[in-house]
């Protein structure tokens, strides 16, 4: 079921060539840098009561284990499995206000602790090696996050984040989004309950950076859904699937569907979790080698704030059912977009 080649071993410099096969000529990694110690990432992952036993305890059992350090936000407290219990009810229209206390919870008990705070569903499945590989050359301190891009631009311009891939907020974005945007309903409402859409709306709000996460190719690292959709899927047979539509940039499928050092995937069941660790971390093929590509230099803040705007798509037809998705009323005409770069004058 879950097809990852080698999705996740390698990201291409030079000329590419397939996945894990690389023409490399720059050194490997420095070994001297401590990525867990360099990019220190807080997870928190949402649950719920119905899911400790099915999704959330597996997650204890695999990728959270690499985290520096794993909050299970929950509205109950579980002592055996460890879970924080939020002063929220559950249910989907509880999700926006789960995710506000949560990370309100991280900013109150562990903000100098950590420099990066990643939030994700108690189905997503994320690879930290390759989160950190990421996020080593941004710095904690740039008001910037990061995710798998999604495209609302009557409610958010600069694009906001799917809530199943997770986003992962830099130390500075925490700040602003519990100190600034929490303190007023005017820009971070309450009154939705579309999780990932209202973070998007409150962040732009307070003039944090929605960053490009994907690879040279273009392949996303965040992927909304399971490993088997990104590479099976042909886009002809639905060319009105809404991914299509509501990918700020544009969605690739088949081989090439994803980047090499992908960091995460969304629903993914509970037990599922231990064959996607088995086949990163356990399975290696006799006698095929793959190299690490090396760090990439550190960012001035202009660098990192230089964001690609979404790729050119023309939104005449819009799902009838995304209102139902989104709890959002889905009223935006014929919009067509234009390649530019999103520059925000943020400091």
């Amino acid at each position: 079921m879950f097809i990852l080649l080698s999705v996740l071993q390698s990201e291409p410099y030079g000329i590419p060539t397939g996945h894990g096969q690389l023409d490399i000529s720059e050194p490997l990694s420095d070994s001297k840098v401590n990525l867990s110690e360099a990019a220190r990432v807080l997870c928190w992952v949402m649950t719920t009561p119905a899911n400790h036993a099915s999704k959330a305890v597996h997650v204890k059992r695999t990728w959270g284990r690499r985290c520096n350090k794993l909050l299970l936000m929950s509205s109950t407290e579980d002592k055996e499995l460890g879970t924080i219990a939020l002063p929220v009810g559950e249910g989907r229209e509880g999700l926006w206000n789960k995710s506000r206390e949560a990370f309100r919870y991280a900013y109150e008990h562990h903000l100098e602790e950590y420099d990066w705070f990643l939030k994700a569903d108690d189905d997503t499945y994320v690879i930290l090696e390759n989160l950190r590989y990421f996020l080593y050359p941004f710095s904690p301190d740039f008001p910037i996050y990061f995710g798998s891009k999604f495209r609302y631009p009557e409610y958010v311009k600069q694009g906001y984040f799917s809530g199943g891939a997770g986003y992962v907020l830099s130390r500075e974005a925490l700040k602003r989004f519990v100190e600034q945007a929490l303190q007023g309903s005017k820009n971070c409402t309450t009154a939705f309950d579309t999780e990932d859409l209202e973070m998007g709306r409150c962040m732009e709000s307070v003039n944090v950076t929605a960053g490009d996460s994907r690879d040279l190719l273009g392949r996303k690292r965040f992927l909304p859904l399971e490993p088997m959709f990104h590479l099976t899927t042909n886009p002809a047979d639905d060319p009105n699937f809404w991914y299509n539509y509501y990918s700020f940039y544009e969605p690739f499928y088949g081989d090439n569907c994803c980047s090499d050092l992908a960091i995460s995937f969304h629903y993914i069941p509970g037990q599922q979790m231990h064959v996607m660790d088995y086949l990163i971390y356990g399975l290696h093929p006799y006698g095929v080698n793959f190299r690490n590509p090396p760090l990439k230099p550190k960012l001035s803040w202009d660098e990192a704030r230089l964001v690609p705007g979404p790729y050119p798509v023309e939104t005449t037809t819009l799902l009838a059912n995304y209102a139902g998705i989104t709890g959002v009323p889905v009223e935006l005409g014929k919009v067509v977009f234009g390649r530019k770069l999103w520059s925000l004058d943020l400091l």
